[in-house]
């Protein structure tokens, strides 16, 4: 076979491959609410589900739970692994814990390729009790103690969820562990 037939033959799987990748409504989640305050996010966190779990044990996230993500934590994992969030107390946060929170959150957002500046930013930090989408191995739900640190930001669909911090607590409420869940 001659050789510009077979370069014609592999542009034209490149070009179909290309043409069927490319659905336009399979688009990233589109937020219907706006939330004018962290506390109306707060809100819809703690009385919806985040995660479901579907027939064939495949958790998802809720639509609810994405209405409260930035669209970055929307197109990407948003790293909640809990079903259900009981909020059991916001913490208040004073200038220093503030400015540590949003100092952590500047350097993610540093590193990223498209980096922006939201219009408004407001850190928060909660104690959350958080129930698994998984069952131990009697059949209980599990149950764990959290502290979570938010940055919620405004990026023009009103106050979203954009940066994420979840610290284990043990037994003892002084045992404060960041197991890494950060994003």
């Amino acid at each position: 076979m001659n050789k510009s037939i077979i370069a014609a033959v592999i542009g034209g799987f490149v070009v179909v491959t290309a043409l069927l990748c490319m659905n336009p409504n399979e688009k990233m989640y589109q937020k219907q609410k706006h939330f004018d305050t962290a506390n109306d996010v707060l809100i819809q966190l703690g009385n919806n589900d985040i995660l479901d779990v579907d027939k064939n044990e495949e958790v998802h996230e809720t639509s609810a739970f994405k209405e409260c993500l930035s669209k970055r934590k929307r197109l990407t994992y948003s790293q909640v692994n809990f079903q259900k969030m009981k909020i059991e107390k916001i913490e208040e946060l004073d200038e220093e814990k503030k400015k540590s929170i949003i100092e952590d959150y500047t350097k993610l957002q540093e590193r990223l390729a498209m980096s922006y500046t939201p219009t408004k930013i407001e850190p928060v930090r909660l104690d959350v009790k958080a129930i698994s989408p998984y069952k131990d191995e009697n059949g209980n739900t599990i149950e764990n103690d959290f502290i979570i640190d938010l940055v919620m930001v405004d990026e023009g669909e009103g106050m979203v969820i954009d940066y994420y911090v979840e610290n284990y607590i043990g037994d003892n409420k002084n045992d404060r562990k960041n197991i890494n869940v950060k994003g």
